[in-house]
């Protein structure tokens, strides 16, 4: 099996930080600033205003989304890059003996299948950004066999 090439996002975004160093629960955050190209500081604003984000507390699901449609709805952009549901139910049909079976995709195999583009990726309790075909994760271990709840595309604005 290939090795997932992980980039950890805390080396990428938190250069010099100082809301970083008192913060937890921020996986959206780190998210966020991989995916838009952006400063942890940027993201953290992002995150609160886009995202209800409360200091040193993890985001829900449902106010990720809620913040993804609004953003597609006004077609605001953060840093010259919009975002927008990619994958509502992200599962995958195997075939097993003779009989298709339906399973929720995992990240190792988003991967594989998604080798070009930005993806924020949301999986139980957890968000991670994948960005031509590397994962960059706050965590550095474990992120790939989880299975995937949604997939964002994040995009350059045309025009």
């Amino acid at each position: 099996m290939n090795q997932i090439k992980v980039t950890n996002a805390k080396l990428l975004v938190t250069q010099d930080s100082i809301i970083a160093k008192g913060e937890t629960n921020d996986c959206v955050v780190y998210a966020t600033a991989s995916a838009f190209d952006i400063s942890y500081d940027e993201a953290h604003q992002v995150a609160k205003r886009v995202f209800s984000r409360e200091e040193r507390k993890g985001v829900r699901t449902i106010e990720i989304m809620k913040g993804v449609k609004d953003l597609t709805e006004s077609k605001e952009s953060i840093n010259g890059k919009t975002i927008k549901e990619f994958l509502a139910n992200p599962k995958k049909v195997y075939r097993l003996h003779g009989k298709d079976i339906e399973r929720k995709n995992r990240v190792s195999t988003f991967i594989k299948e998604h080798t070009q583009g930005t993806y924020l990726i949301l999986t139980s309790g957890h968000a991670l950004t994948i960005k031509d075909g590397a994962m960059i994760d706050n965590l550095t271990k474990g992120s790939g066999s989880k299975l995937i709840t949604k997939a964002f595309k994040v995009e350059k604005v045309e025009g």
